[in-house]
């Protein structure tokens, strides 16, 4: 699959280990564009602007080493620090990075991963989704929605969350429960992935041709193509999809 990339978006030329921007592209049979080097060279008369081939280029990294973050396959969703990358691995080039907690390593790939210092504090009355419910691994409410009803930082389980309109005791679907992690959500039926929003109701078009439906499966936004069925547990994540195969555009028609 051809390697592709947004005018503006910042590249590493992997042949010359530089940073550029994409100008123009892709043409040829999407395999070529015009990049601007970011860092002009010493010499005024060195070439600044010039072609090249999209399988000498990648992403520009999102992140950096010591950036705080969070894996929604890592730690149970609990923040991290990276301590190495991106690397790309044998058999994919899909880059992942090294993260830290508590003296304990995990090697997410970067689609995964959110900076925690973009992220607005969560504040009483807000509607999130569960993530890691008690950190036991029973997983009885990941995934469900409800609105933070009390907050304790320095608590394992800093979130209390209602869920319905809350007449439930404690621990009932329409009652309440302490929760480990949780996400803000903006709309129910959407998602957001590296800046870009999907609307999980309608189907999206890779840059190969083929069509996607996605669909939430507990925590996690999974996508399978269209004509086989709603997306499982055992689907890919959408965040999977949209770093192999992206941009993924919406069908209209």
């Amino acid at each position: 699959m051809t390697n592709t990339f947004k005018i503006g978006e910042e590249v590493i030329l992997t042949l010359r280990g530089s940073r550029a921007t994409v100008e123009y592209g892709p043409f040829d049979d999407r395999d070529v564009y015009v990049v601007r080097l970011v860092d002009a060279p010493s010499d005024p008369d060195a070439v600044r602007t010039f072609t090249s081939l999209s399988s000498v280029m990648r992403k520009a990294p999102a992140f950096a080493v010591g950036d705080r973050v969070t894996s929604t396959v890592s730690f149970r969703g609990e923040s991290a620090t990276l301590v190495a990358g991106p690397f790309v691995g044998r058999f994919s080039d899909v880059p992942f990075w090294v993260m830290e907690r508590d003296g304990k390593h995990a090697t997410p790939r970067e689609s995964t991963l959110t900076k925690v210092d973009t992220l607005e504090p969560l504040k009483v009355g807000d509607r999130v989704r569960v993530t890691d419910d008690d950190g036991g691994g029973r997983n009885r409410f990941n995934g469900k929605v409800g609105t933070v009803k009390e907050l304790d930082d320095g608590s394992f389980l800093p979130y209390l969350v209602q869920f319905g309109d809350g007449r439930g005791r404690h621990g009932d679907v329409n009652g309440q429960w302490h929760c480990k992690a949780v996400e803000r959500v903006e709309d129910e039926n959407t998602y957001t992935h590296n800046g870009v929003t999907y609307d999980l109701s309608a189907k999206y078009r890779d840059r190969d041709g083929d069509v996607w439906r996605m669909k939430r499966v507990g925590a996690v936004v999974r996508a399978r193509t269209d004509g086989t069925g709603n997306p499982t547990e055992d689907s890919l994540s959408l965040a999977h999809v949209a770093e192999r195969w992206g941009p993924l555009t919406r069908v209209t028609d």
